[in-house]
């Protein structure tokens, strides 16, 4: 079609004539259009109106629009008076918060929502409607369309079930109840006429049977420490005779350096000690008749005897297992030290480079020594300074030296407090030869300010230099122009204890390797004895931590131990 003016007075009348039918064809479809909308509108209205279910349209603010007859049947006004009106007259004073905060949240959403309200008609009656809404823009406007379905009737039904429900629970519970009162009163009635009947014979077999057939040694006493009854096997611990402990004091078995303290001691001791230590295993020492202690693992229990409070102690003699700790020790300390042996011999071509480096520097400088002297006017400043050096470097030589011999030599344990971060630095010191030789780059990650802990200096250095030296073995198998990574690391973890921890890149472990590597006699190594991290777990075991690894397949392995500090170690010895 032509919009223009200028465009209908230029054309013809033929052009004229079809543009008209045109527009007659464009008026009647026009009209058809509208006719279909108004039956369709009609039918919608019709709908509305005669819907079995209440609907109704809201503004923004919650004003009715527009409402059914079902709808106002249900909020019991004519339609006059509901239309224009707000809808928040018609709820119930009890539901008006949760009405308006249903509103806000149709009109922020544009979604549809479900809640349950309460209606309060004029009559007084109080409905309860489960209302579905939605919110849309029309035009500029907001409207809320509202429907509403009574569900009064469903809701009473449901509350009258459920009270029927919880009133026969609750005759059924009463019942219940009443009928095991009465069975537990029967009960007890039984229950009392079996133990008068059977008081002394159970009372007598329960006393014989703890004193007599337990092969710990059991010794009773009463609140002022006076032995009441032992059984067999206290003769075979203390050497003493029943006759001879019954009626007498339990410190008679005490070592004599508390027997001394006997009237004060032995009254704080039950008072105080033994109601702490109920039911615990605690090391202590006990005396013979013939004078000599014997170690005891003791259990203290308390019991009440007509209308009495007795105190019953079990003790176990384990002086074997003292003996065999003892021998165990030992053993491991002479493996140890065959094993400082081997790491020693392994590390010979390094630690030799090590001393004879200082041993040339000594050499280099006595020779300028002598070459100052045989001048006609020597340098005594010069001379006395070469000589520094050079007894510097003697020194050096004879620490090393010193070193070896500490770390080889057969000895006794002796634990002091160490910085661990000083005792690995001292370690480290051994294989700078090594790391040079292999092109090893070390990296240190040493936390500061670490906790000191109680330790056996060189037992704890071995592990380390253990570690190390395996380190260092699995790195010289990689290829020549990789490169090769070794860093150690301490840390402090959330038990008070240290850890460290010793990583290399090297081809790490298979997974038969892994499962094996911490086994006695199991090595990866051609010339190895399998005794390194075994001895090595156990050292650390000796010393109250853990010996861990991780390891990936051409990826590297990382092992690493724990160790209390020594604050964690004392308090582990006071408890």
């Amino acid at each position: 079609m032509l919009n223009k003016p200028d465009d209908i007075a230029q054309m013809t009348s033929a052009e004229l004539q079809n543009l008209l039918l045109e527009l007659k064809a464009r008026q009647l479809e026009l009209e058809v259009q509208n006719h279909e909308l108004r039956a369709n509108l009609d039918c919608h209205e019709r709908l509305f109106e005669k819907s079995p279910i209440g609907c109704l349209t809201l503004d923004k603010e919650g004003f009715v629009q527009r409402i059914n007859s079902t709808a106002i049947n249900l909020l019991g006004s004519a339609q006059q008076a509901i239309h224009g009106t707000a809808l928040a007259d018609y709820i119930h004073p009890a539901d008006k918060t949760a009405y308006q905060d249903y509103l806000g949240k149709l009109a922020d959403t544009l979604t549809t929502h479900v809640s349950t309200l309460k209606l309060g008609s004029q009559d007084g009656k109080i409905l309860e409607i489960e209302c579905r809404g939605s919110a849309g823009i029309l035009g500029d406007k907001m409207q809320i369309c509202l429907v509403f379905n009574d569900v009064t009737e469903h809701t009473q039904s449901e509350k009258n079930q459920s009270e029927i429900i919880n009133k026969l629970e609750d005759t059924l519970r009463k019942k219940t109840d009443h009928l095991t009162e009465i069975n537990k009163a029967l009960t007890k009635t039984v229950d009392e006429l079996n133990y008068s009947r059977h008081q002394l014979l159970e009372r007598e077999a329960k006393l014989n049977s703890i004193l007599n057939a337990s092969i710990e040694g059991i010794i009773v006493i009463d609140m002022a420490g006076t032995i009441v009854s032992v059984n067999a096997a206290v003769e075979n611990i203390f050497g003493y005779k029943a006759d001879e402990l019954i009626g007498y004091g339990v410190h008679l078995l005490m070592p004599i350096t508390i027997r001394k303290k006997q009237d004060y001691y032995l009254q704080k001791y039950i008072q105080i000690f033994i109601p702490k230590v109920l039911g615990q295993i605690r090391e202590v020492e006990g005396l013979r008749k013939d004078g000599s202690l014997v170690p005891l693992d003791m259990t203290i229990a308390e019991f009440p005897l007509d209308g009495m409070q007795y105190y019953s102690g079990i003790v176990r003699d384990v002086s074997a297992r003292k003996h065999q700790e003892l021998q165990e020790k030992e053993h491991l300390e002479k493996l140890a030290h065959v094993t400082r042996l081997g790491l020693m011999g392994e590390m010979a071509s390094g630690i030799a480079h090590e001393v004879n480096q200082p041993l040339s520097a000594v050499v280099n400088y006595t020779q300028a020594c002598l070459r100052f002297i045989q001048n006609e006017n020597p340098d005594l400043e010069k001379i006395a300074e070469v000589m520094q050096k050079a007894n510097q470097q003697a020194l050096k030589a004879g620490q090393i030296i010193h070193s070896m011999r500490e770390f080889v030599k057969q000895r006794k344990i002796h634990r002091s407090t160490v910085d661990i971060n000083e005792l690995i630095y001292d370690a480290i010191s051994l294989f700078e030869a090594d790391f040079k030789q292999h092109l090893i780059a070390m990296r240190y990650e040493l936390t500061k300010s670490l906790p000191c802990i109680f330790i056996d200096r060189v037992q704890i250095e071995q592990v380390i230099l253990n570690l190390i030296r395996n380190s260092i073995d699995a790195l010289k198998e990689l290829p020549q122009f990789t490169q090769r990574q070794l860093s150690i690391e301490t840390t402090l973890n959330n038990l008070n204890h240290i850890v460290v921890r010793v990583k290399d890149n090297g081809p790490g472990l298979t997974p038969m390797q892994r499962d094996k590597i911490l086994t006695p006699f199991f090595t990866t190594k051609s010339s190895g004895m399998g005794m390194g991290l075994s001895i090595s777990r156990s050292l650390v075991e000796a010393h109250h931590g853990t010996l861990h690894f991780n390891s990936k397949e051409d990826k590297g392995t990382t092992f690493y131990f724990t160790l209390p500090t020594e604050s964690a170690e004392n308090g582990r010895n006071k408890a």
